[in-house]
């Protein structure tokens, strides 16, 4: 961009260098952002003037490799894509082999950036990074469960593994860990989580409060005017109702809208369920597998708050599709109605695209979704459940 007046001085405009770093610093600079959340560089066709004017060989390594992520633990590095992508998150959610590990070439990462996880150490589950995510992912993939149990056996598993951790001052060894798994996977112990979890038919209030907050919060960083978009579609048919479970605004007419709204929720869930029940849980267990690859599991403070707060995304990005306006439109769903499956996948795609990004693009947006899962916190496994049932 050096090559003209015109691109220096927008390339100045568009980028904040960061005080004391180098030309050949890791965070030499930034790039700005649009009052929208969008890179500055963005042409009005929504794409990349940089790469269009000057090529590929041109774009910082973050832009290049996006929207690829590589985690380097260990000896191993592992490929995934982020959902802020649409067809990342398009490929990722409708193909069923979408999340399958596969081997390939280190030489093809290129100029990609490589985040590392630390492995070995005195934390027991650290020095099992692989086994353990392995295990969450195997649980994942158990088609034969319906989603929210998988989810119910991966907050158990989480949750002894913790224990295991815990227990790993004083000497915990591997085999704990590995033997932890195991009982975790057995068929006996997936049987009577199953049975627990279907026993609970109608989940309490705390899930539904949970969700709203989660989407108010995301309304309030204004990372995303598509995502708040949406999510106003999604509360225009409900009038808002201060009796009747009503909450915080967020400064543009959206409140969580209580009984009403929950209502209309667990019918449209229902009735979609009963028509792509398969297809619906293939696109909720890929979104969740992702997670596992994409997120390593030592950013949370434990396991159990790592899958808590997937199963809250979960949750958010249920209730946000079967609440789609344009799902709505299309009235009682028909499993014989191609147009009914092609407007499910593109609106999952749309939905899960939009939260993505609203909580990767948005700097601390993380941090705050994790506080607002620890703040609903419940003891008791029966309400822990019901957010995985939501």
């Amino acid at each position: 961009m050096s090559g003209s007046q015109a691109g220096r001085e927008r390339f100045e405009r568009g980028c904040v260098r960061t005080p004391g770093a180098g030309p050949r610093d890791r965070n030499w600079a930034t790039l700005r952002r649009t009052p929208e959340g969008s890179c500055v560089f963005l042409s009005a066709e929504r794409l990349c003037s940089v790469q269009v004017g000057h090529g590929a060989a041109a774009l910082p390594a973050v832009c290049a490799g996006y929207p690829r992520l590589v985690t380097r633990t260990g000896d191993r590095l592992a490929l995934t894509d982020t959902l802020s992508c649409p067809e990342a998150a398009r490929l990722c959610l409708l193909a069923e082999d979408s999340c399958a590990l596969e081997p390939a070439d280190p030489a093809s990462l290129g100029r990609f950036l490589v985040r590392h996880v630390a492995a070995g150490g005195h934390d027991p589950l650290v020095r099992n990074f692989l086994p353990v995510r392995e295990a969450f992912l195997d649980l994942l993939g158990r088609s034969s469960y319906p989603v929210p149990s998988r989810l119910g056996f991966a907050l158990l598993l989480a949750q002894r593994l913790d224990a295991v951790r815990g227990a790993g001052r004083a000497g915990a060894t591997d085999r704990a860990v590995r033997d932890t798994i195991r009982e975790g996977l057995s068929p006996a112990t997936l049987e009577r989580l199953h049975r627990e979890c279907r026993a609970v038919v109608a989940p309490g209030v705390v899930p539904f409060i949970l969700v709203q907050q989660i989407l108010l919060v995301m309304l309030r960083r204004r990372h995303s005017r598509r995502l708040a978009e949406l999510v106003r579609a999604v509360y225009a048919p409900f009038p808002g109702d201060a009796d009747d479970g009503g909450g915080p605004d967020d400064g543009g007419g959206v409140t969580a809208r209580g009984r009403e709204l929950s209502a209309a929720y667990q019918g449209a869930r229902r009735a979609w369920e009963g028509a792509y029940g398969e297809r619906i849980a293939r696109y909720l267990a890929n979104y969740v597998a992702n997670l596992w690859l994409q997120e390593p599991f030592t950013v949370s403070p434990d396991l159990a708050t790592h899958v808590l707060g997937h199963m809250a995304r979960v949750a958010t990005v249920r209730f946000l599709l079967f609440m789609h306006p344009a799902l709505r439109e299309l009235g009682a769903p028909s499993a014989a109605d191609p147009r009914h499956a092609g407007a499910l996948d593109r609106a999952v795609v749309e939905v899960v695209y939009l939260f993505s990004r609203a909580i990767e693009h948005g700097q601390g947006t993380g941090g705050l979704l994790q506080g607002i899962v620890a703040e609903h916190r419940v003891r008791g496994r029966r309400r822990t459940l019901e957010l995985a049932t939501f």
